[in-house]
């Protein structure tokens, strides 16, 4: 297990801005920076990253934190894998695997992962390789995406037992289901977490009459089919790099780009594309080309995908592939350099709906339409909304304001949300203090001397101010470790963004103001308690503590 203190001066040594600049564009506004949030779509930056205190928040979303937090929100990595990460910058080792939360689970994939791969070059797999060789995949890509193969015959379970896995795990791990082995006569595709992790299993079946073709994993504690992408945690920093995704349907699809040299490529996990994945895209390319068969159910998930993207904030282009061609198929047969001219000239996604409804009928360009207006209307952002309406009216001739009814715009002005230099005034008064204190530990000493825990009603400010009482390294990155509600974090990170740090002189006077109002506020309480209780004795003795 790794010491608090390890991971406290990790977090520290770790540059936040730094950090975050690798993954967003970040501008100097005053002492902080500002962007563009990564977490939810919006036209106003309000996304803030302080220098001074480590932290970031999101005045849009309230999403806000450290160094870890936004690693473990950006790149949807657990606690330890985000500390691992974080730690590997800065040349510091430490050993995370005791503290996973699922540490049997990984480590059960793992060992599913090593038996597939080590069937996949023993005789029982010829089956298995004479099929890659057909496919013409590159030994090399076989290792680094971890390829294997699961007999006929099994064999999965008794290997495991030999390592010492119980059936209960197996089952847990998703690789058993009533005592019988998920996967069998099938080429395996290890799939991988943003940290490089197995987290579950694609099956292709290397023979027509085993059905489904494709079959995955179920969904376990740590595999969820809608949250992931195959191959992106090969391709993340080819995406970053570019600021452009490849969206692909299927396994041997991406294999054959990635063998090519096309690396910034992913693909959804046989399923439709969903709005989790369209962001995971998102934080790592700002076009999206999506690039699936061009059959009738390949373009029906072209739209579908469209749809989900739209609200990602990328560039959505469509690769039109010609007809009877699958993008594997399509390099074997006209190779690479075709493949590049396709993707380099795809239209995007309006364009590509204009072009289709030139070749149907009057009926069927109806009902694209009604589709084209559908995806539109999803557009959150009311500036993007109403250009691609005007767009759409244009082309289409159909009348602006047909189309505003039809997708229910509301044109009222919408201030985006920004820090503001009375945000603290929101806070009751205790919330106030404790936000003072915060933003200026250096002089807590003196703040010791004037305020006790006895000073607070509030249960969770009391409890914050004896956290700090015991712990005289606090900070405001660790705020985000408070065992408190999500709501009072994101209220002191809020305030903590903006507030200016005081002179020990003015601190001091802030702090006595603030703790005479929260007497005052008690008073009036008290006040109110003894006139319902008609308590005169009391009610007297309040009122003239009140006139103090």
């Amino acid at each position: 297990m790794v010491e608090r203190e390890k991971i406290d001066e990790i977090i520290r040594q770790t540059d936040i801005v730094d950090l975050i600049s690798q993954y967003i564009q970040l501008k100097k506004i005053g002492k902080n920076y500002r962007a563009l949030c990564p977490f939810h779509s919006e036209k106003t930056p309000s996304f803030y990253v302080s220098p001074e205190k480590g932290i970031y928040y999101c005045f849009g979303c309230k999403k806000g934190g450290n160094a870890i937090s936004f690693l473990m929100e950006y790149e949807h990595l657990d606690f330890p894998d985000a500390l691992r990460k974080l730690a590997k910058n800065l040349g510091i080792e430490i050993d995370t695997t005791k503290n996973l939360k699922y540490k049997e689970l990984y480590e059960v994939n793992e060992l599913a992962t090593q038996f597939y791969t080590l069937m996949l070059t023993k005789e029982i797999g010829r089956r298995g390789q004479n099929y890659l060789k057909e496919r013409k995949i590159d030994p090399d890509k076989l290792k680094e995406f971890r390829l294997g193969f699961a007999p006929s015959s099994g064999g999965l379970m008794t290997f495991m037992r030999q390592k010492g896995v119980n059936v209960e795990k197996l089952i847990q791990a998703g690789l058993i289901s009533q005592n019988h082995e998920i996967f069998h006569d099938r080429i395996i595709f290890p799939i991988f977490n943003l940290a490089g992790r197995v987290i579950g299993f694609g099956g292709r079946g290397i023979d027509d009459y085993i059905q489904p073709k494709y079959l995955n994993s179920p969904e376990t504690p740590i595999f969820k089919k809608g949250e992931i992408l195959y191959g992106l945690f090969q391709a993340k920093e080819a995406m970053r790099a570019k600021s452009e995704a490849i969206l692909v349907e299927g396994y041997f699809d991406l294999l054959s780009l990635y063998q090519s040299n096309i690396k910034n490529i992913c693909a959804p996990l046989g399923t439709a594309l969903t709005e989790n994945q369209a962001v995971l895209i998102s934080r790592y390319a700002r076009k999206a080309n999506i690039l699936f068969d061009a059959d009738v159910s390949g373009i029906k998930a072209a739209l579908r995908a469209i749809g989900i993207l739209i609200n990602a904030q990328v560039d959505i282009h469509i690769v039109v592939m010609p007809e009877d061609y699958d993008p594997d198929e399509f390099i074997k047969e006209k190779g690479i350099d075709a493949l590049n001219h396709l993707i380099a000239s795809a239209p995007d996604f309006f364009t590509f709906y204009k072009n289709i409804t030139k070749t149907n009928s009057v009926e069927d360009e109806v009902n694209l339409i009604k589709d084209l207006i559908e995806i539109i209307s999803r557009i959150q952002d009311p500036i993007r909304l109403d250009r691609y309406l005007k767009h759409t009216a244009q082309v289409f001739n159909i009348p602006i304001d047909l189309l505003r009814k039809k997708v229910g715009m509301d044109f009222s002005p919408k201030k985006p949300p920004q820090p503001e230099k009375s945000a603290i005034k929101k806070h009751n008064p205790e919330e106030k203090l404790i936000i003072l204190i915060l933003n200026n530990l250096k002089y807590f000493n003196r703040a010791k001397e004037i305020v006790s825990s006895d000073d607070f009603n509030d249960t969770r400010i009391k409890n914050i101010f004896e956290i700090l009482l015991k712990n005289e390294n606090f900070s405001a990155q660790d705020i985000v470790d408070l065992k408190t509600e999500e709501d009072l974090k994101s209220r002191l990170l809020a305030s903590l963004i903006d507030s200016e740090k005081l002179n020990e002189e003015d601190f001091v006077q802030s702090l006595n103001l603030y703790k005479k109002n929260i007497l005052r506020t008690q008073l009036k309480t008290k006040i109110s308690e003894a006139i319902k209780a008609g308590d005169d004795e009391s009610l007297k003795k309040y009122k003239e503590l009140l006139r103090k």
